[in-house]
């Protein structure tokens, strides 16, 4: 195999590729341009290849891990509008983010190029809190295979540094920018509590599917909305299971896994969204109309809710694939830096609009509810108008929906406006792990809601004393009783 070689002398200030077949230096003609130093200095003697020079014991190697770190989402490049790095920002991409990927041994002062093609996955985000700038006005860049920056000083004495925490982008005029960790974005939650809020998720995720489980088997809260509240239920059990497992058996949380878990909590607020608009629904228009769905109907309106409250995460996870930015939310995480921040692009304000609609909508359905009871008064005088126009069994079916809602809403706020305060938080304080405790025991919160509730718990109580049993009509309890009282 053609092996050519790099070389870095302290002396020379310049990279040069050597060539075993020819013996004959080429310049400028790899990705690697020659950077000979612009004074007429006799250069002394220099070894044909990196053979002669210690080689460094720590090389770069190939993970499955290994990945390019890139600042910004894919589609944007850097605006760098002031030398602080603290001020750059991304915006939309004109030009592509092609960095030279080399694989190389690494030696005292000079580098072999294996000449193997080598390709990386990216890791978006700046993982700095603090950073040094590299520009390529006095730099060139390299990316090696395990996903660590060389980095090659164009006009200083001084040898090649490699660095494995950094981000690597370019700007809109075609100039490559490198940001280097002074300091790395530490952990602000420990482990332990970690794992404390993890297990007080799993204790959720059993009162989630039972509620789930009550409103998909029990006759009397298998309707509409029931069928809505099993399904949120179910998305936010499955979102916390597998976050939880994520954390306590350490998975790494790119790629795959991470969108699932967003896919199945931005669900979660989606379905609430759509029981919210059900009761709306209910309360302007069904009621007020006396409209009774078919069967046929009734299945059609889940299956709006259903699509909606599907394809609305999938879209957002979707663009979040697209963008290369990871899906996992941002629970257990403090926006510390930029990128941090913008990697939730795609959960903290959608969350935060689905949660002010949600409330819109509750809002609205109250002045619904006040124009249900005048008409509830105007009729209840006349009996027979009243039978004809209003439907007193389901408005009192759909008021006890609604404060359920309701207060299931106040505990989503709270517990979102929580989460807010801990990402964006830059503290460690005890107060944090109070925050993340709240949102952790969200599916014990769903429980207790709907047992406040009495209709709910009656049927519930109802319900664990048959367990299971089937319920006597009044035509089977009729002929039971005949058949103990023979004429």
């Amino acid at each position: 195999m053609n092996l050519c070689y790099w070389k870095i002398l302290l002396a020379v200030i310049s990279v040069k590729q050597f060539c075993k077949t020819s013996g004959q230096i080429n310049d400028g003609s790899h990705n690697l341009m020659s950077l000979n130093n612009s004074s007429h200095v006799e250069k002394p003697s220099e070894p044909a290849d990196c053979s002669q020079r210690e080689r460094y014991r720590k090389q770069p190697v190939v993970k499955e891990s290994s990945r390019l770190r890139k600042c910004c989402p894919h589609g944007e490049n850097l605006d760098i509008y002031r030398e602080n790095q603290s001020d750059s920002m991304c915006d939309n991409g004109i030009l592509n983010f092609e960095p030279t990927i080399i694989s190389a041994v690494l030696f005292d002062n000079c580098i072999e190029d294996l000449e193997i093609h080598t390709t990386l996955d990216y890791d978006i985000g700046n993982p700095c809190n603090n950073s040094l700038q590299y520009d390529d006005f006095e730099d060139v860049f390299f990316v090696l295979q395990d996903g660590s920056l060389l980095i090659i000083d164009k006009f200083g004495n001084e040898s090649y540094t490699v660095e494995e925490n950094y981000c690597l982008d370019i700007d809109k005029s075609g100039h490559f920018f490198a940001f280097t960790c002074v300091t790395q974005v530490d952990e602000q939650i420990a482990f332990a509590k970690v794992i404390f809020v993890a297990v007080l998720m799993l204790i959720s995720m059993p009162c989630l599917l039972l509620v789930s489980y009550l409103h998909m088997s029990l006759r009397s809260l298998r309707n509409l909305h029931g069928l809505s509240l099993s399904l949120m239920s179910l998305s936010l059990a499955s979102g916390y299971f597998v976050h939880s497992v994520v954390h306590i058996y350490g998975i790494p949380k790119q790629g795959f896994i991470g969108y699932v878990i967003q896919f199945c909590i931005l669900s979660y607020f989606f379905w609430y969204f759509c029981i919210c608009f059900n009761v709306l629904l209910n309360v302007w228009y069904k009621l007020p109309c006396c409209i009774q769905l078919s069967k046929g109907l009734a299945t059609l309106n889940f299956a709006c809710y259903t699509l909606l409250a599907f394809s609305g995460p999938a879209t957002i996870v979707a663009l979040t694939v697209q963008k290369g930015l990871p899906g996992m939310p941002s629970y257990f995480l403090q926006g510390l830096t930029e990128s941090i921040r913008d990697s939730q692009r795609y959960f903290i304000p959608p969350v935060s609009t689905v949660l002010f609609l949600s409330f819109l909508i509750n809002v609205i359905s109250f002045f619904g509810f006040q124009r249900l009871n005048g008409i509830e008064k105007a009729t209840k005088g006349n009996q027979l108008q009243r039978n004809v126009m209003f439907d007193q069994q389901k408005y009192e079916e759909v008021k006890k929906d609604a404060k359920c809602v309701s207060l299931l809403g106040i505990i989503m706020l709270i517990s979102w406006l929580l989460e807010i305060v801990t990402f964006y938080s830059g503290s460690n304080s005890s107060y944090l792990l109070f925050c993340d405790m709240v949102n952790g025991l969200q599916g014990v919160w769903v429980l207790l809601i709907f047992l406040v509730v009495r209709r709910r718990r009656t049927i519930i109580l109802r319900w664990w004393y048959d367990r299971g049993s089937h319920e006597i009509e009044g035509t089977e309890l009729q002929a039971l009783s005949n058949n103990n009282n023979p004429t």
